[in-house]
């Protein structure tokens, strides 16, 4: 059984309706936040709402593109109005479209540029003000990528914007330390979840490639990183602020193939 070390605290999640961010927002709500579960259309994360309802938790399902600055602080309002200011943001949205650089289109380069990125920014100072008007502090985990640090062929759009979200969670954690409110990211190497296995099923992505060139010969699971992430919201991670964490099985280290 989970440890109730967030009671009391309340947690907002972008991307929450599959994959990793589903993942995130039940591993939150189990350890006694409530969840305010963020995806495109609200209907779409109705059903991680329902799983964490039906385990006694509270959660909240809202519709908002992340990437729409209005749509944003719409949401935030919201937010704050029917369950409290937010202590805990995950920035977890994220699109992965594959293209070579000299067939690369503006439309696929603003689309990572704006989901990945613009959306880790306005979320974040949504979250912030929110955290700043309170007093207690906070907590912001930008969900990043190893593809941040290390250069993936056909995947330029996707590599700068997670670059882009390690590099400003730096800045925003010196900016904000002032305000008690820590700023992190996690950086996931390749975990199975729907986006994974589309990308294979298209042919864009080889699995068993990846499982053996990573260390621990697997890809990750959403609950690893989920575990990470309750790590870094959780008082003993207090201390912790402008870092990334790799959740990798060892990728990044290891410089061979």
């Amino acid at each position: 059984m989970t440890a109730k070390t967030l009671n009391g605290k309340i947690a907002l999640v972008t991307g929450a309706s599959r994959g990793i961010g589903k993942g995130i927002a039940i591993a939150l709500a189990n350890a006694g936040a409530q969840v305010a579960c963020i995806a495109t259309k609200a209907e779409n994360a109705a059903e991680v709402v329902a799983m964490i309802q039906a385990e006694g938790g509270v959660a909240i399902a809202l519709g908002c593109k992340v990437e729409n600055g209005s749509a944003v602080t719409a949401t935030f309002a919201e937010v704050e109005k029917e369950l409290g200011a937010v202590d805990i943001l995950v920035n977890n949205a994220g699109i992965s479209q594959p293209q070579p650089l000299l067939k690369m289109t503006e439309e696929n380069w603003n689309a990572h540029m704006d989901i990945n990125a613009k959306s880790v920014f306005l979320c974040s100072q949504a979250a912030i003000r929110q955290m700043k008007a309170a007093g207690n502090g906070g907590c912001v985990i930008n969900i990043g990528s190893i593809v941040g640090q290390n250069a993936i062929p056909q995947t330029l759009s996707y590599c700068t914007s997670k670059a882009a979200v390690e590099h400003m969670t730096r800045v925003m954690a010196v900016e904000c330390a002032k305000y008690k409110v820590r700023v992190n990211c996690i950086a996931p190497g390749y975990i199975r979840t729907e986006m994974i296995e589309q990308l294979a099923a298209d042919g864009k992505l080889a699995a068993e490639a990846i499982e053996k060139r990573t260390p621990q010969r697997r890809m990750g699971s959403v609950d690893d990183i989920a575990a990470a992430v309750l790590f870094v919201a959780s008082p003993g991670a207090g201390f912790m602020t402008g870092a990334t964490l790799n959740i990798d099985g060892g990728w990044t280290a290891y410089g061979y193939l």
